[in-house]
């Protein structure tokens, strides 16, 4: 009787499975259990089963995904010659497993395919099995991560198999990283074995995106290829990997910023990496701050960058907005980093937008996207309400004020927020151009719930 902890022969030949290419010709143990399963024998021709990938030739027996009749893998009946590479694979992997089930009913235990490898209820001469479904798949990893099909099944052995069933995976994709990250079916692969490995493995992914500079970032502009870099990036945790994730991200820091792919990339980065981890981010942010903000996805990014900065940072940050914050006002993007600075209350940031703003609050009222801003200053910014007010009362023709079609609303926002005195004197303002209640652009301003107050 064999003791607890020795391995039999057949044990110690799956122990070098791993360490075997695809096309070595020696034979493992798993050949005994092949042999046993009716059909299966290199004899028979009625049952299909897979080979070494180097009794094929792919390019011979494939065309666009589509299986070759006259080829090695001539369906039987119950296989559809419509089939694709990987769902051919699955499909004759499906015969194989009833033909297990059948054969288990009579005879030793086998398998679950959807089971770990490493099976705490098959011991002795049957523990320490790779998955069978994955042990026939060897050297097609690649092709079906490349599937919708495959992918998925692939993803399915990574969720329920164990670290062994991991590694086979990894050894045979870790060649093709980069081509993965960027396929529209490969990338869902890659984040799920991103989410399984051991930190070992995710720095080896992470040395080869990082190994050409400027990789790490084409990967993030890709649209595929963002979804696995932002798993990356929540995934990394040890100092060397930030480190190299990181340093090769911030030479195109400007062109993710910008990116509709690669913006994700870097608020991701700011909401998974402390402060210090992200201080290039903040600081090339201040560079390039005009750029960001004026652009169409730069400006979110630019919001979340004062949002997760604190001390000197986020005082280089708020200054560089509020020094040019008329002209961001003005911009269909702009206008939005203002806001936001409007909307943190902070009193110090908030005084040196205001000052900016001083004298211009009319023009200002009179444009699509500043307005806007005009009326949250009305709304957050208490102490500035009277000068607000009092330059918008004060301009000579104040009929064609609250005839326009973006000041008007900014006069409705006034009369909702003021109080007293100054919301008296705002209405004795308006009162006179009564006539002109039924403008369209006139009938909120003289409606009876904002002049009565």
């Amino acid at each position: 009787m064999m003791k607890r902890g020795e391995l039999c022969e057949e044990e110690e030949e799956e122990t070098l499975f791993l360490s075997h290419s695809p096309s070595s010709p020696t034979q493992n143990s798993w050949s005994h259990y092949h042999n046993l399963f009716p059909g299966d024998s290199s004899s028979s021709s009625s049952r299909l089963s897979l080979r070494s990938p180097s009794d094929y030739s792919l390019s011979s027996y494939f065309s666009n995904g589509q299986c070759n009749g006259s080829s090695q893998f001539t369906p039987t009946t119950k296989y559809d010659h419509g089939l694709s590479l990987c769902e051919s694979l699955l499909h004759r992997l499906n015969i194989r497993e009833e033909e297990e089930q059948e054969f288990n009913n009579y005879s030793v235990p086998s398998f679950s395919p959807r089971r770990s490898c490493l099976s705490n209820h098959h011991q002795g001469s049957s523990g320490n099995k790779i998955h069978p479904r994955l042990r026939d798949l060897q050297g097609y990893v690649y092709l079906m991560a490349k599937d919708q099909h495959g992918c998925r099944s692939l993803q399915r052995v990574l969720e329920d198999g164990s670290s062994i069933d991991a590694m086979v995976i990894f050894n045979e994709v870790i060649p093709h990283v980069v081509e993965l990250m960027i396929n529209p079916f490969g990338n869902y692969l890659m984040q799920k074995l991103l989410d399984v490995c051991n930190e070992e493995q995710r720095t080896t992914i992470i040395l080869i995106v990082t190994s050409e500079p400027g990789l790490l970032v084409r990967i993030a502009l890709n649209p595929h290829g963002t979804r696995v870099v932002q798993r990356l990036v929540e995934s990394i945790k040890t100092k060397k990997q930030i480190y190299l994730v990181t340093s090769a991200l911030r030479p195109g820091f400007h062109n993710l910023a910008i990116n509709v792919n690669g913006n994700h990339v870097i608020q991701r980065c700011l909401q998974c990496l402390i402060t210090q981890d992200n201080k290039f981010i903040f600081e090339d942010a201040t560079r390039f701050c005009i750029d960001i903000a004026t652009h169409q996805h730069g400006c979110c990014v630019l919001q979340k960058c004062v949002a997760y900065s604190t001390g000197q940072q986020r005082e280089k940050l708020i200054t560089q907005i509020s020094r040019n914050s008329l002209f961001l006002a003005q911009h269909p993007y702009g206008n939005y980093a203002v806001q936001f600075i409007i909307e943190m209350r902070d009193f110090q940031a908030t005084a040196m937008v205001l000052a900016r703003l001083k004298g211009h609050y009319v023009e200002l009222s009179m444009q699509k996207f500043s307005s806007h801003l005009v009326e949250r200053c009305l709304t957050h910014c208490a102490e500035s309400r009277p000068q607000i007010v009092l330059e918008l009362i004060s301009v000579s023709r104040f009929d064609l004020l609250i005839q326009d079609p973006y000041a008007n609303f900014v006069i409705q926002a006034a009369l909702s927020v003021t109080e007293g005195s100054l919301h008296a004197y705002l209405i004795e303002v308006i009162r006179p151009h009564s006539n002109l209640r039924r403008n369209p652009y006139c009938k909120g301003i003289f409606s009876r719930n904002l002049t009565r107050k």
